[in-house]
């Protein structure tokens, strides 16, 4: 169990640092700094964690996370690289998920869906994989290998949340099973937490 107090204390630190217009900025000098500057829209992969993490941990009603959440909405198109579209599309599952009846099916917001689909279009298909590699370090700086295998597991939790494109979701968690190395993990700590996840 967690204490509470932490997890509102950290949702509430999030919320101090956001921009007025609902977004929040990329910290210079990270791992990833170099090839996020090829982005057209630095702040939405940011932007779009912190909306997916308030939403999965209940402060979605917060006007601030509201606030953010358009902001995703409406830069959407913005995200061209599977990296930021899985970001994205796991922020906007998220907001549906919280917005569904617990027991009901999830309801999935035109945009949720554009941005699934968009993301299921990005697939690179091998007999029964799916991969989704990226132009760009993640959060954790993963690239290459362990870049593909985060990029590839948030892929597959956006469509087993939205219980969308099931096929490419089996065909990503197919991609992960194979991709686990001898000592059992996924080569970094960042990828192996993603697709456990997954």
């Amino acid at each position: 169990d967690v204490d509470p107090e932490i997890i509102k204390r950290a949702a509430e630190w999030l919320m101090a640092q956001q921009n007025p217009d609902g977004s929040w900025n990329n910290d210079r000098g990270l791992v990833h700094e170099s090839t996020w500057s090829n982005l057209s829209n630095d702040r939405l992969p940011v932007t779009a964690y912190i909306v997916w993490s308030l939403f999965d941990a209940g402060f979605g009603s917060d006007p601030r996370a509201q606030k953010g959440l358009s902001y995703v909405r409406q830069m959407q198109a913005d995200a061209t690289d599977p990296y930021v579209v899985a970001l994205v599309a796991n922020a906007l599952v998220a907001v549906d998920r919280a917005a569904s009846a617990k027991d009901a099916p999830i309801n999935l917001d035109p945009t949720t869906q554009t941005v699934l689909d968009r993301l299921a279009e990005m697939a690179v298909k091998d007999k029964d994989t799916a991969t989704w590699s990226s132009g760009i370090a993640t959060f954790m700086g993963g690239k290459g290998q362990s870049g593909s295998i985060e990029t590839t597991a948030m892929a597959a939790l956006a469509f087993l949340r939205a219980n969308a494109h099931p096929q490419l979701a089996n065909a990503a968690l197919t991609m992960l099973i194979q991709q686990k190395d001898g000592s059992g993990t996924w080569y970094t700590t960042q990828a192996t937490v993603l697709a456990l996840k997954a």
